[in-house]
């Protein structure tokens, strides 16, 4: 048991490093990652003295099938389309950029929205994020530029490249859609799967009515995401963004 906890502490360490290094290191999602490796360090090294502790012991093994649990349900719901292709506006979020290079899972989004532009080419097409930590350009300059050598026309692209967050994502793409739309339109937002369900609840939170067409995370780093998402998403419940 010990050696399988401080494998897990290894495993949040390493959650707790890519998240700074996309997020920067005071995100409150990397903050979070970080106590929870501390925590499970210290309890798997002093795991035998600890072990008597059974309330503890119990603790954390619910911690631990709570965050498998849940990253499940994100994994189910994120993974099914509700889009019809007939919504007005598509709203595309941002997922990271290093040095002003797509990085994998930002193509896949991108990729999920090429395919539905094909599918709907009269949609307005928004892509949402702001220039991320240690960037010289923003996210939504990027993938812009992404989408028009896809073949994309510019003049259908809107880019917000102001938000740093999920919630600050919706926040400006519905001041853009405000700005374009004399009447409440209907939208589809495309990212990650592990993504989906918090980005479709901010949606919801700013007054966007929209259907989901998510994109597949890259395998390698589903793991990270998915345990990154977590902590996303109790901070939206406790603090509401």
């Amino acid at each position: 048991m010990k050696i399988f906890i401080l494998l897990v502490s290894i495993f949040m360490a390493i959650s707790a490093i890519r998240s700074a290094a996309v997020s920067g290191p005071s995100n409150n999602n990397t903050i979070f990652l970080a106590i929870i490796t501390v925590a499970l360090g210290v309890y798997g090294w002093f795991y035998d003295r600890f072990k008597k502790m059974r309330w503890l012991t119990v603790t954390i093994a619910a911690m631990f099938v709570s965050i498998v649990g849940f990253s499940a349900f994100l994994a189910v719901y994120g993974r099914r389309s509700t889009a019809d292709f007939t919504e007005d506006v598509v709203l595309v979020l941002g997922g990271g950029i290093r040095q002003g290079e797509i990085r994998p899972t930002l193509q896949m989004r991108l990729d999920q929205a090429v395919a539905y532009h094909r599918n709907n080419p009269n949609a307005l097409i928004i892509v949402t994020g702001g220039t991320g930590y240690g960037e010289i350009i923003s996210e939504g300059e990027a993938m812009a530029q992404y989408l028009i050598s896809h073949g994309i026309p510019a003049q259908q692209i809107i880019v917000e490249g102001e938000a740093v967050s999920t919630y600050t994502n919706m926040t400006f793409s519905r001041e853009k859609i405000d700005a374009y739309f004399d009447r409440p339109p209907r939208a589809v937002i495309i990212t990650s799967d592990f993504h989906m369900f918090r980005s479709a609840r901010f949606a919801y939170m700013h007054g966007i009515d929209a259907s989901i067409y998510p994109a597949r995370t890259p395998l390698l780093g589903t793991p990270f995401y998915y345990v990154r998402e977590v902590a996303a998403v109790i901070k939206m419940w406790v603090i509401g963004r």
